[in-house]
C-alpha cells in the first residue's frame, strides 16, 4: 500500500512539474522565435543569418529540453521507466508546443510585416541559389510559385492549418520524446523494492 502510494505521488509530482517545465520552455521557444524574426527581417545576409539562426534555435532548444527532461526525473525520485520518462517528458514538449504555437500564431497576427519581409527574402534568396547552380527558369518559377503560395497561406489565418502544423509538431516532438526518454530512464535497482516494515509484507510479523 505505502509503495502505491507512493507512486501515485510521484507520478502527481512529475506530471505537474512536466506542465510547470512546459510553460518555461513554451516562453524561451516563443522567445527566440521572436528574437529570429527580427534578426532575419533585418539581416543583410539573408544567408548567415538563416543559418545562424536556424542553428542556435534547434541547438538551444534540444539542450534546454534535454536539461529540463533531467530536472523531472527528479521530480521522479531520480528513477523512473521508459513508460514513465516519455509520458513526463511528452507532458512536457506538448505544453511547450502548443504555447509557442499559440504565441507565434498571435505575435504574426500582431506583426505581419515581418513575416512578410522574411519571405520575400526567402524567395530571393531562392532564386539567387537556384540560379547559381544552372536552374532552368520554368524549374524557378515554380519553386518560387510554391513559396508564394505558402506566403499567402501563412497571411490568411486558418484555425484549421494552424491545427495542421500544431498536430504535425506533436507528432515531431513525441518522437523527440521517445528519444530522450530511452537516453534518461532509469529504473530503481531491486534492492530499494524490498517492502518495509509496517508494510503487511512480512508474514512472520506481528500483526498486533
Amino acid at each position: 500500500m505505502s509503495t502505491d502510494l507512493n507512486n501515485e505521488f510521484s507520478a502527481e509530482a512529475v506530471r505537474k512539474d512536466g506542465i510547470r517545465l512546459g510553460l518555461y520552455l513554451g516562453v524561451l521557444s516563443l522567445v527566440i522565435n521572436i528574437v529570429s524574426f527580427y534578426v532575419l527581417a533585418n539581416s543583410t545576409n539573408f544567408k548567415v543569418a538563416s543559418l545562424v539562426t536556424g542553428g542556435l534555435g534547434i541547438v538551444l532548444l534540444i539542450g534546454l529540453s534535454a536539461y529540463f527532461a533531467v530536472v523531472l526525473r527528479k521530480s521522479a525520485g531520480g528513477f523512473w521507466t521508459f513508460s514513465e520518462a516519455l509520458k513526463g517528458i511528452f507532458t512536457m514538449l506538448a505544453v511547450s508546443v502548443i504555447l509557442s504555437t499559440v504565441g507565434t500564431t498571435v505575435f504574426n497576427l500582431v506583426k505581419p510585416e515581418l513575416q512578410q519581409i522574411i519571405f520575400d527574402k526567402t524567395i530571393n534568396f531562392t532564386i539567387e541559389t537556384m540560379e547559381s547552380v544552372g536552374a532552368d527558369d520554368d524549374r524557378i518559377d515554380k519553386q518560387v510559385a510554391d513559396l508564394e503560395k505558402t506566403r499567402d497561406e501563412a497571411q490568411t489565418f486558418s484555425i484549421g492549418q494552424t491545427l495542421k502544423g500544431l498536430g504535425v509538431s506533436l507528432i515531431m516532438y513525441f518522437v523527440f520524446a521517445l528519444i530522450l526518454a530511452a537516453i534518461l530512464k532509469r529504473e530503481k535497482p531491486a534492492f530499494l523494492n524490498i517492502p518495509q516494515p509496517g508494510d503487511g509484507a512480512h508474514p512472520w510479523q506481528d500483526k498486533n
